[in-house]
This record gives C-alpha cells, sequence and structure tokens, in this order.
C-alpha cells in the first residue's frame, strides 16, 4: 500500500496564500468568476470558485462552465477508443469512408484526409464557422456543404487551425459506432471516468443548479471596474459539437487532465487505451511562435486535440478553449504530476494561459522570470481586445467620395443565396437598406458605388463587413461580393 506523502512547508503555504493571489488576480483580469483546481502528485491539492457565476449568486468550484475547445482533447480521445477496439484507425483510412457525406470539391484531397489529419489540424479547410453558428441546418448537411467550398488541394505545411474539421471526425466516429457523437463520449469517457458534472449544449447546461452566466466587456477598463455584457444560454443546437460543446466543472475538468497525465489510468486501473492516450499527447504537426518569452520553446506542437509544449524544462499538454463568453485552459505537467484546470466566465481573458506558468515556478521551485498573473495575462488580454476591434471595424478599401450608388435602393432588394454560408435577405425600410443573414439582421451603410457596410453583431460576435453588389450585364443587380472570415464569397441572386 502506497502511503501520501506529507506535503511540503512551502507547498503548503503556496496553496494556503493561493486564494488570496488568484482573487486579485480575477479582479485585475477584470473576470465576473472563475474557478481553479489543481491536482498535485495524484492527489486535489486545490479547489476553490472566485467571483460571481451570474449577477447574484458566487462562482464555487462546482459551477459548470462552457469548455469550448477544450472539448477537442475528448474527441480525440473517443476515436482512440474505437482505434484500440480495431473499428477505425488514425491515418490509413480516408474519414469519407467512415463518413459518406464528408466530401471536398477536390475528390483527391477527399480520398486523401485521414483522422490524423482531422485530430491534428493538418488539412486544408477553411474557417467557416460564422456559417455554422447557430444554424439549425442538421450537422451531417452542413458537413456535405463543404464540396462547395474552394480550398488549396494540397496539405498544409503547418497548422491549420479547423473547428470544422473536428465536427467532421467526431460525426465520422460517432457513424462508426451507431451512435450519436454525444451518447460516444459519455460511453467511452465520461462514464468510465465518473466525471459526473459533464453535459453537452448550452441549452442542457443552463438546467443545471450551478451554472455559469456568460460576459463580456468592452476593453480591459470596462472590465477591470467590473462593467459587464449579460448573455444568454445558448439554446440554439451547436453544429460543431466535437470541436467544442461540452460543460464540466473544474474538479471534474482536473480529474479528465489526472487520467490523461497517467496515460488513460484512473485509480489504479487502465480505463482508457494507454497507447491511443499516448497517440492524442504526441506531436502530429507544428504550430508557429514567435518568441515573446525565453522560457518557452522555441517550437510547440499539436498532438490530436492537445499542445504539446515545454516550460523552463518542464514538459507541458494544455488546451485552451473560447467560446462566447467563455475562456477556459487545462494544461498538465506530465513529468511534475501536475494539473490545472481554470474556468472563467468572460470572453476576453488570458488569465487561464499564464496561471499555469505561475503555479509552476512555485510549485516546482523554477526560476522566477515573468510576473504571469499582473503584467504578463493583462498585457496579453490588451492585445486580445485590440484584435476585437479591428474586427468590429473592418478591413476596408480606401474610401471614394462622392461616388453615389449606381441603383436605386428598392433595385438591390431581394435573397442572395451561397451553398455554405446560406442566404441574405435585403429589405428596403423608408429610405434604408437592411440585410438578414441568419441570426444577424443589421442596416446597410453606403460606403462608396456599389458597396455597403454593415457591423454583423451579436453578443461577442462583432464582425465590419463590406458587401458589393454587383451588376450583370442585363444592367440588373445579380449577386453580392464581401469577405468574410477571410474568405472571398458571392452571394447570387436568387
Amino acid at each position: 500500500m502506497t502511503v501520501a506523502q506529507e506535503p511540503s512547508a512551502p507547498t503548503k503555504e503556496f496553496f494556503a496564500t493561493l486564494p488570496v493571489t488568484l482573487e486579485r488576480a480575477r479582479v485585475e483580469c477584470g473576470i465576473p468568476g472563475m474557478s481553479v483546481a489543481i491536482m498535485y502528485k495524484g492527489e486535489l491539492a486545490f479547489a476553490q470558485g472566485f467571483g460571481k457565476r451570474n449577477r447574484v449568486d458566487p462562482f464555487t468550484e462546482e459551477t459548470v462552465s462552457h469548455i469550448a475547445s477544450v472539448t477537442k482533447a475528448f474527441t480525440a480521445t473517443a476515436i482512440g477508443e474505437l482505434v484500440a477496439e480495431g473499428k477505425v484507425d488514425w491515418d490509413k483510412t480516408p474519414v469519407s469512408e467512415y463518413l459518406p457525406e464528408f466530401e471536398l470539391k477536390d475528390p483527391v484531397l477527399t480520398s486523401q484526409l485521414t483522422f490524423a489529419d482531422m485530430l491534428s489540424h493538418r488539412t486544408p479547410v477553411p474557417f467557416v464557422d460564422l456559417a455554422w453558428h447557430r444554424n439549425a441546418t442538421p450537422q451531417r448537411a452542413l458537413i456535405n456543404q463543404l464540396k462547395h467550398l474552394d480550398m488549396p488541394s494540397k496539405l498544409p505545411s503547418t497548422i491549420n487551425y479547423s473547428n470544422i474539421a473536428y465536427t467532421v471526425a467526431g460525426e465520422a466516429a460517432a457513424n462508426v459506432a451507431g451512435m450519436s457523437y454525444k451518447d460516444l463520449i459519455t460511453a467511452k469517457i465520461f462514464e468510465p471516468l465518473g466525471l459526473k458534472s459533464a453535459g453537452f449544449s448550452g441549452a442542457d447546461m443552463g438546467k443545471q443548479p450551478n451554472f455559469a452566466m456568460p460576459y463580456n466587456a468592452a476593453n480591459p477598463e470596462e472590465a477591470k471596474k467590473g462593467i459587464y455584457e449579460e448573455g444568454s444560454i445558448n439554446e440554439f443546437p451547436v453544429s460543431d459539437a466535437p470541436s467544442g460543446d461540452i460543460f464540466m466543472d473544474a474538479v471534474d475538468l482536473a480529474k479528465w487532465g489526472q487520467v490523461i497525465l497517467k496515460l488513460g489510468e484512473l485509480d489504479g486501473k487502465q480505463v482508457l487505451n494507454k497507447d491511443s492516450v499516448l497517440e492524442t499527447v504526441t506531436p502530429h504537426n507544428i504550430m508557429k511562435r514567435p518568441r515573446l518569452w525565453s522560457d518557452l520553446s522555441p517550437v510547440k506542437g499539436y498532438g490530436y486535440g492537445w499542445i504539446v509544449d515545454s516550460y523552463k524544462g518542464q514538459a507541458n499538454f494544455r488546451h485552451d478553449g473560447s467560446y462566447p463568453g467563455y475562456v477556459t485552459q487545462l494544461t498538465l505537467f506530465p513529468d511534475a504530476d501536475l494539473v490545472i484546470a481554470h474556468l472563467t466566465n468572460i470572453h476576453v481573458t488570458n488569465l487561464p494561459a499564464t496561471l499555469p506558468y505561475y503555479v509552476a515556478d512555485q510549485l516546482l521551485g523554477l526560476p522566477p522570470s515573468e510576473d504571469w498573473l499582473f503584467e504578463a495575462a493583462v498585457e496579453d488580454a490588451q492585445h486580445v481586445y485590440n484584435h476585437y476591434a479591428r474586427l468590429a471595424k473592418g478591413d476596408f478599401p480606401e474610401r471614394v467620395e462622392n461616388q453615389p450608388a449606381s441603383h436605386p435602393l428598392a433595385d438591390y432588394t431581394g435573397e442572395y443565396t451561397h451553398p455554405v454560408y446560406g442566404k441574405i435577405t435585403v429589405r428596403l425600410e423608408g429610405d434604408a437598406l437592411f440585410m438578414k443573414m441568419n441570426i444577424f439582421d443589421h442596416k446597410l451603410e453606403h460606403y462608396h458605388s456599389e458597396s455597403f457596410t454593415t457591423l454583423l453583431h451579436n453578443f461577442t460576435l462583432k464582425y465590419g463587413v463590406l458587401f458589393t453588389f454587383v451588376t450583370g450585364s442585363s444592367g440588373e443587380v445579380n449577386a453580392i461580393k464581401t469577405v468574410i472570415e477571410d474568405i472571398a464569397l458571392e452571394f447570387t441572386r436568387n
């Protein structure tokens, strides 16, 4: 029988003072509510909530929150269980053989892409998340629409992060297993690991007795003052569920991390296939990194649902998750037997990304360097806020003054369609044009000539977009051209 060792005095002191430090960091970083759970040397050494999960109630260690892209490791692990059962393979069979609905414009490319490509973000599938956002179209019908997208015919040399590719992989695995994706993850992971707080979809999360509401702030200054916009729980089905639809509390998230750190072992029993788990935390692709901090490796890898990195010589596996109104981070230091899980209910914060380095410095006796909590986290968040401000502003060509529209406004009205992004309806109200696309319904402002601008806006989603109407040879308006998510699109008039 193994007897747990008594924590050292410095370790005891660290965990004793950690609540005060984390509460200060929460306030300084403008986070409404959060929870942190730390597993150290096989024990739950720390679990506590801070701030509020809504306008009234405290955020506790049992508060469930959206883990967003941290879901990807669950998808990859479930596929690994199917690999262990001999039902699928990582890199020999094309995914299209497991899911016939998956078809790209290039049939050769379709025949080449495997689970290994999908799960390591080694595909040229473009970022079309906005087309799927709050889209009620059945998931496999959305997947089948990918055949209309133009994309490179060769695999990228570095990571091309794709929620869509993960969705294809998750649905393919579910198809092979003969069950829904939700049932697949429940049967292969949630139930064997006893993750009782875990579930799927915002709608189900909102039915839990202790769940976090989502929040957003206009800028870091308002966030620090506690001035937030409160979002709503998403009642729509999440079209890209295998890429980011799971919710759970911090303690269960840390428990999941501990099982991965132990390569599938829980309480001395092998509950997940060891070889498959090892494959998920083995680098299969590379990610570019600007040299911001010398403490981090000059290059980082991507396994299947995990970023594989090192910090001051300490290997770590991690993944972050971001969903409108939530940020999550799970970090594992396998050599030190250390797991840090961090949930927050704010759209912009980098504290979950930097907290693991602070914890590693303190617990592992690493030489301190950066002020991870009160400088790095704050500075990084400012960069993210600036990025979102640029997206809202839009990237438009220089405006040409005194260049009126070529047609009466009524000539632009009608329905325009794209095979992936769906329908845009343009209508005239009084002397102004309005457009409706999916959940977006906004006024169009004339920019110059045939071009109009608008701000696609829904809670945290804010995209400044330029729509240019196209006149055909007959003299009638017959299309709209635009760029969304860096993809040039043309909507054809019905």
